[in-house]
Formats: C-alpha cells, sequence, structure tokens
C-alpha cells in the first residue's frame, strides 16, 4: 500500500491540500505523520474518501491499462490475504476465549470448594487457670 504526502494526495485526486488536511482534521480521512512530521496517506484511504481524478498520475509513470488492471488483481490478492490473517487472528482470539474461560471455571471451582470446606471447630484451650480453679483437664 502506498503511502502519499499531502500534495501528492492533492494531485492524486485533483483537490487543494488545504481541502485534504480540513478532512484529516475532521477526522474524515485517516493519515498519520512521518519522522519528518509529514502527513502520510494511504491511498486507499485517499479513495475512499475523493475519487481519483481521470487523468491520474499513472499516465506519467507509463503504465499501460493492462498494468492497471493488475494493480487491481494485486490489490484484491493483498485484500484477500489480510482477510485469511484477520480470520486467523479472530481463531487465536476466540481459542484464548476459551482457554481464559476454563481457568475461569477452574478458579471458581476451587473458591466455592475452599468457601464451603468447614472444618470442625477446634475446642479452646483451657487455660492453666481454669485447671487450678477446678481441677479438670
Amino acid at each position: 500500500m502506498a503511502l502519499l504526502t499531502l500534495g501528492q494526495a492533492a494531485d492524486e485526486c485533483g483537490r487543494h491540500k488545504s481541502t485534504i488536511l480540513d478532512a484529516i482534521r475532521k477526522g474524515r480521512l485517516s493519515a498519520k505523520r512521518d519522522t519528518k512530521n509529514q502527513w502520510q496517506i494511504d491511498t486507499a484511504e485517499l479513495f475512499r474518501v475523493y475519487p481519483a481524478k481521470p487523468n491520474t498520475t499513472h499516465n506519467e509513470h507509463n503504465t499501460t491499462p493492462t498494468e492497471h488492471l493488475t494493480t487491481h488483481a494485486q490489490l484484491t490478492q493483498i485484500l484477500e490475504k489480510e482477510q485469511l490473517e484477520r480470520e486467523r487472528e479472530r481463531a487465536l482470539l476466540l481459542a484464548q476465549i476459551d482457554d481464559l474461560k476454563t481457568d475461569r471455571d477452574q478458579w471458581r471451582n476451587q473458591a466455592t470448594m475452599l468457601l464451603t470446606h468447614q472444618p470442625e471447630p477446634e475446642r479452646p484451650v483451657k487455660s492453666r487457670l481454669y485447671e487450678k480453679l477446678f481441677g479438670r483437664k
């Protein structure tokens, strides 16, 4: 996924830089700053908010329509890989949730056993004074 600066993004969609910056500040367009404090905008995010202008800079890079279609095919392949990764992550998280539930149930059972176990109370130890007064043991 290509990241564009604010100026490049404005050129790609035929808008002014101020329009793009306003969309970022209002939260309609997500972007982040790089180490040089320049805005970095993902092309997919840019084209989600603003459609690409008809004659984009792709023609300046000497790309043919076939290469442009290949790019779409590659994008589809990337998205499918990301979807598989998300499904794998989801399965791992669900397995972890099941493990946590099992642990929780075991701890709950142990706490219940400890709380319900009532040992017989010990007889109070009689002091020597009691023994001296009453002569019993």
